[in-house]
């Protein structure tokens, strides 16, 4: 509701009631005739949009604090909790049917998290301008800040790193608990001390920090505070060992240590062990690490199942090196079917072969990547790959610019960014960062993967990641810069003969959130397309199907736009049942795929009666164990769980979080694994105060308004990904981060010419970057996958796992950022030599 109509509320929910009256006008001039004509005006309009049909579903899992579970309403299923059923209900009941109103009412119900989280918003501003308005004594100093011109504020560009798997796993429960303590380091030499926080196993100290400790230090510790309380019997301490050093100001640190269990004291331990478990409610069980396990999980799992980057899981099979397991997301499926031939084996035993993974690990840079450029040709209804590493190319340098030349005029054309990362397949299992002792269900989630995945893990070695990284606009300047030099037949070595034998690569899904309302099916059937009153525009097939949604391919390129309604006919269905009529069934287009081959309907029914939709729903019901859901169950459960945590830890490109609170989006946190990142190591150079990095040469020109939200506010979650690129001159050896990052987004180019001259003036004593940035929609975080740390920290602070749900609530998009360099001097003819050139300058900056 506008916010000018605020005091204007109850006239409009009395009025609810009367607007699909006939007697409306009759009844809205009985109760507004006391207000300005202007405002009886805008009241009207309001009433009137609130009182419109509507027919979108409300999916309230994981919006709001109670648990919803199914409600119909008219054929339409919706996710509702008990107070949103209620207020659907008052609604219903008030408007006559499902509305506008309903829809927006159920939404700004008190217990949705949104509406809680920006609730809390306000008040902290109000609280803030209450303490910004307390009057307080004026000084000499305040006059002379009045007479002086104001400074133009200083523009904050610093961000925070998220450390993917870089969470604390705990084997026990914690509790904050402060008692008096006694260190003694040496006969005569102590320092007494309080305990921040303490486990069977482990304490946390406070001390001052003129008192220097080292790491793997041994101190005997006297728990003077408890035995105050209890006879402990411990007359020479308890010894431990020094893990970890935290600096809290300049007066003081925390010494977190582990104990050694040198002494045989296990009366005390189970002591220690009950008097933990029977007080942790009074003084709070600490709940550092889960807090941080839970946001890391939150924003991996936001980023992973969006990356169009393809991981490849390499094992050692006696003495050869095989892709044998792949992980799949929404984006990074097209790759999946580029490798695939005509008879649907994947050919990446081939395309990663033992030659080539030997050639990316002996390379001496630091970062082992390369980049691998492919066509196909199609000959008597058979697909032959052919496919070349820049290594590769280098090695026949008369055959270089003849494959770029002629490979790129295909239609097939296709150039990967390869990494390899060396894995463990002990990575595999990250338990949760709650102890077992927290309960049954947390000790069943945290068991290692069964020997099935163990098996299909067994040897892991490696992991590539392939990211595609051409586009068609690039074609021009292979064939410009790159010439034909040899006789096309030459390129023959690079083809891949046929195999009689591939092996069994397993492919599984990244699992996260199902945002859908309902279960899709497979199932393939012929459709006509047209607009309403209109001929026959399209033929396709569907590819999948619920009860108020399809999915449908077109054969020639879908004629329509996103929002058409469309009827369409289903011949072959309608030749089964005589009961519906499936030749007209009204449909809304809610998306096209970018290719406009595929195109995502949902029932259109303004009548409430849609034939389609009873059909679909009859046949679900009457043949659902006939049926293959569209989503698959994995074979072996938990094995895509364990890739995932093999890919979180090794992640190469750089993530990004967009995020959008009101009307303001920001950038303000970025994902990091363990891999070596340069980008990261640059900009970790120029860091503000309290941030882990910079981000000037992505957000510098109001970047994030200007470049980033337009796109995001332009998607839906099922789009897929949007890219922008961005070209950097980086300096060495400069003192500001403007001096050391030149950089353009690629739009401000207002030509090649301009793009090459930059190129230039980078390459020639400086070191060149270009990225390309993919973008995607998020939709609501994944609670699924951290409800049960969520979950046990709500037990013991409610406060702060709603404020945590409410961070991750804010990110409205995710970026994948890709360096490309090496491919855009490849692209733009510079010479192997001048390339060579510029990764060392890149590698001793790393180094």
């Amino acid at each position: 509701m506008a916010t000018e109509l605020h005091d204007y509320n109850n006239i409009i929910e009395d009025l609810k009631s009367a607007v699909n009256h006939a007697d409306f006008d009759k009844q809205f001039k009985s109760k507004v005739s006391s207000v300005p004509k202007a405002k009886q005006f805008l009241i009207k309009m309001e009433l009137k949009r609130l009182g419109q049909p509507c027919n979108r579903l409300l999916d309230l899992r994981g919006h709001v604090a109670g648990e919803p579970t199914a409600f119909e309403y008219k054929g339409q299923i919706h996710f509702l909790d008990e107070v949103a059923k209620q207020i659907f209900k008052d609604q219903i009941e008030k408007f006559g049917q499902y509305t506008i109103g309903c829809y927006e009412a159920v939404l700004n119900a008190e217990n949705n998290h949104r509406v809680m989280h920006k609730k809390e918003q306000e008040a902290r501003l109000v609280e803030k301008a209450r303490q910004e308005k307390t009057p307080r004594a004026s000084t000499s100093a305040d006059a002379e800040q009045v007479n002086k011109a104001p400074e133009k504020p200083k523009i904050i560009y610093g961000a925070n790193l998220v450390h993917f798997t870089q969470y604390g796993i705990r084997a026990e429960e914690r509790m904050n608990f402060s008692i008096a303590i006694e260190m003694q380091f040496a006969i005569g030499d102590t320092l007494k001390a309080v305990s921040s926080d303490l486990s069977v196993s482990g304490i946390k100290v406070k001390v001052p920090s003129a008192r220097k400790f080292v790491k793997g230090q041994k101190i005997a510790i006297y728990l003077t505070g408890l035995e105050q309380e209890f006879e402990l019997g411990l007359k020479d301490g308890i010894q431990y060992e020094v893990v970890g050093i935290d600096k809290i100001n300049i007066a003081n640190n925390y010494i977190r240590m582990k104990r050694t269990f040198t002494e045989d004291i296990a009366a005390f331990d189970d002591f220690l062990g009950n008097f933990i478990n029977g007080n942790k409610r009074r003084y709070k069980v600490n709940l550092d690490n889960t807090l941080e396990a839970v946001a890391v999980k939150g924003y991996e799992q936001y980023y992973l199942p969006r990356v169009t980057t393809l991981p490849v899981y390499i094992r050692q099979i006696n003495d050869r090196l095989l892709p044998t397991l792949a992980l799949a997301t929404e984006n990074n499926r097209s790759t999946l079917g580029y490798f695939s031939d005509e008879s649907k084996n994947l050919v990446f035993q081939q395309i990663l072969d033992m030659p080539r993974l030997e050639n990316m690990l002996l390379s001496d840079r630091g970062i082992k990547e390369s980049l691998l450029y492919c066509f196909t040709h199609a000959r008597k209804g058979k697909v032959y790959f052919y496919s070349a590493t820049t290594e590769e190319l280098d090695a026949s340098p008369e055959l270089r610019s003849t494959f770029l030349h002629f490979a790129s005029k295909k239609d097939s054309w296709k150039v990967f960014k390869l990494q390899l990362v060396p894995v463990s397949e002990h990575d595999a299992h990250i338990p949760l960062s709650v102890p077992d002792s927290a309960g049954k269900e947390i000790q069943r989630y945290n068991q290692i993967p069964s020997p099935k995945v163990q098996g299909l893990l067994q040897n892991l070695k490696f992991i590539v990641y392939m990211t595609p990284i051409s586009n068609p606009d690039q074609k021009e300047a292979y064939q410009k810069y790159h010439e034909m030099t040899a006789p096309a037949a030459q390129l023959n070595k690079f083809g891949h003969p046929k195999l009689k034998r591939y092996i069994n690569m397993e492919v599984e899904t990244i699992e996260y959130v199902n945002l859908r309302s309902e279960e899709r099916y497979l199932y393939k059937t012929e459709v006509s397309v047209a607009l309403p009153g209109q001929e026959e525009r399209a033929k396709g097939t569907t590819r999948d199907f619920s009860s108020h949604g399809l999915q449908l391919v077109i054969e020639q390129g879908c004629p329509f736009t996103k929002g058409d309604i469309i009827v369409i006919g289903l011949p072959e269905m309608q030749r089964v049942t005589n009961k519906f009529n499936l030749t007209k069934l009204a449909y809304e287009i809610v998306a096209i795929s970018r290719d406009k081959t595929v195109m995502n309907l949902r029932t259109f029914e303004p009548k409430g009666v849609h034939h389609g939709r009873q059909f679909f729903k009859k046949l679900i019901v009457q043949n659902k164990a006939k049926l293959t859901p569209a989503k698959m169950e994995s074979r072996y459960p938990g094995l895509s769980k364990a890739l995932r945590n093999l890919c979180a830890k090794h992640v190469c490109n750089t993530p990004i979080y967009i995020d959008k609170e009101g009307t303001k989006v920001d950038i303000n946190l970025v994902g990091k694994s363990c891999e070596a990142n340069l980008i990261l190591h640059l900009l970790s150079k120029h860091k503000p105060e309290q941030h882990d990095i910079s981000l000037y040469p992505l957000l510098k020109d109001n970047a994030a308004n200007n470049v980033f939200a337009p796109l995001v506010a332009d998607m839906e979650r099922a789009d897929t990904p949007k890219t922008v690129e961005l070209f950097i001159r980086y300096r060495t050896d400069q003192n500001t981060e403007a001096r050391s990052f030149i950089c353009h987004y690629a739009d401000q180019f207002l030509s090649t010419e301009m793009l090459t001259s930059f190129i230039k003036a980078s390459t020639k004593a400086d070191v060149f970057f270009a990225f390309r940035i993919y973008i995607s929609k998020t939709g609501r975080p994944d609670m699924d996958y951290i409800s049960r740390e969520l979950s046990y920290i709500g037990n013991y602070s409610q406060h702060r796992a709603k404020e945590l749900e409410g961070r991750l609530w804010n990110v409205t998009g995710v970026g994948d950022m890709v360096d490309i360099s090496e491919e855009v001097l490849t692209r733009f003819g510079y010479s192997v030599e001048e390339i060579q050139k510029q990764l060392e300058r890149r590698y001793k900056l790393l180094n």
